[in-house]
């Protein structure tokens, strides 16, 4: 027995038991209040939303902190964490402006009741408060970018989900503000940019203000940027052809010849030109130059700035005759049924267009106008109806101009 008295192992483990009998019963079972002291302690207001509602606002306060010196059993105090403490003063009694002079009270964690802590002492003992009339008013949103979009983009108008923002607080400080910016970084950029993103309030002077002391009616503003694909369009006119009146016959030229838009990615990535318009080249009896307005793809900015082209047309070694057409060449197609045709025009002149040579060879015997009654109603009466004129023998020269005949319809 005395030999394991004196071992050395069990004296250590004795010691060991021991002291963890004293610390159980000094933790759990001895209720000798022991105090703590927490520096700084937060102090947090509530009812300052029903404070807006009566008009008022808090403008300042003489304490954002309180030190407490708390009294306790050391196993609770033990369990404070000063991180969970917090000092609570109740606003929704004051209906008036001027300071007021409130008590307070401490919150503790949910683990801990308040009989089980006292506040045994405190640097301050209530809080003041300075209660002013609440003042609103209504800034505009601007934006600020920064950074390039990406090599060939350029950023469309910045759009905000508010244009105005409303801003409360003392008169004084609001009155100065004049309003909110909001910043986006454009860098590299190739698509559209939508991002919410937090606001700056911005007085007279140009300098940011310290939004804590005010309220606003959002927290942050959506912000849509749209990027913009810069391309380079050729200008075009589409020909329409006819024997006498072919591209290869004409010199076309356009001025511009190209404008530089901006556009999305989606209305203009697969276009390679701009169509001017469609000319049927028959009906273009001499050199002519005619203006034309430039059509954009949907949603574009032309950043060239010209609104209009000029297109001119010129025939090359071209000529034109004239021939008098009779009544044998003169017919109809598609007649209505169940109707007698008649055809009226006995002789008409026709103007044709081609090499001189080849002019010299056409004869009035070649020519057949033909008028198309396909629109012509049941009706009886007379109608001017379209006429298309065909060049029998070449194709180098063909009628120019527009024709029509006149028939008489019959029961």
């Amino acid at each position: 027995m005395n030999k394991i008295k004196n071992n050395k192992a069990f004296r250590i483990g004795l010691s060991i038991l021991v002291a963890f009998v004293l610390w159980f019963y000094v933790n759990n079972v001895d209720s000798t209040p022991k105090d703590v002291t927490f520096n700084d302690v937060p102090v947090v207001f509530i009812g300052e939303d029903l404070l807006m509602e009566r008009g008022l606002m808090m403008a300042d306060c003489s304490h954002d902190t309180v030190d407490l010196t708390l009294s306790g059993n050391t196993s609770v105090l033990a369990r404070l964490d000063p991180r969970d403490l917090t000092v609570q003063v109740n606003l929704t009694s004051i209906t008036t402006t001027g300071q007021h002079s409130l008590n307070y009270d401490v919150n503790f964690p949910d683990s801990v009741t308040n009989n089980m802590v006292n506040v045994k002492d405190a640097d301050v003992q209530r809080i003041t408060v300075d209660i002013v009339e609440l003042y609103s008013k209504s800034i505009s949103v601007r934006g600020e970018r920064t950074g390039e979009p990406a090599d060939g983009y350029m950023a469309g108008e910045m759009s905000f989900s508010e244009d105005t923002i409303l801003v409360s607080g003392e008169q004084l400080a609001v009155s100065n503000i004049s309003y909110a910016r909001v910043s986006v970084d454009l860098d590299g950029a190739s698509e559209n940019i939508v991002t919410v993103v937090d606001f700056e309030l911005i007085d007279f002077n140009g300098d940011v203000v310290d939004k804590s002391s005010f309220r606003t009616n959002v927290e942050n503003i959506q912000v849509t940027v749209p990027i913009l694909r810069i391309k380079e369009l050729p200008l075009e006119v589409k020909f329409i052809e006819s024997p006498g009146s072919m591209m290869s016959n004409i010199k076309c030229t356009i001025d511009p010849v190209s404008v530089t838009v901006a556009g999305s990615n989606k209305n203009i990535s697969k276009l390679d030109s701009i169509l001017l318009d469609e000319i049927d080249l028959s009906t273009v009896t001499q050199d002519t130059t005619f203006t034309v307005p430039i059509p954009l793809p949907a949603g574009s900015t032309n950043l060239s700035g010209e609104e209009e082209a000029t297109v001119t047309i010129e025939f090359l070694n071209m000529a034109t005759e004239t021939l008098s057409i009779s009544s044998d060449n003169i017919s109809y197609i598609n007649e209505p049924e169940g109707k007698e045709v008649t055809v009226v025009t006995n002789e008409m002149d026709v103007t044709l267009r081609g090499p001189a040579d080849v002019l010299a060879d056409i004869q009035a015997f070649n020519i057949r106008v033909v008028g198309d009654l396909s629109d012509v109603t049941a009706d009886n009466g007379d109608y001017a109806v379209p006429a298309q004129v065909y060049v029998d023998g070449t194709d180098e020269a063909g009628a120019i101009g527009t024709y029509q005949i006149t028939v008489r319809i019959q029961s």
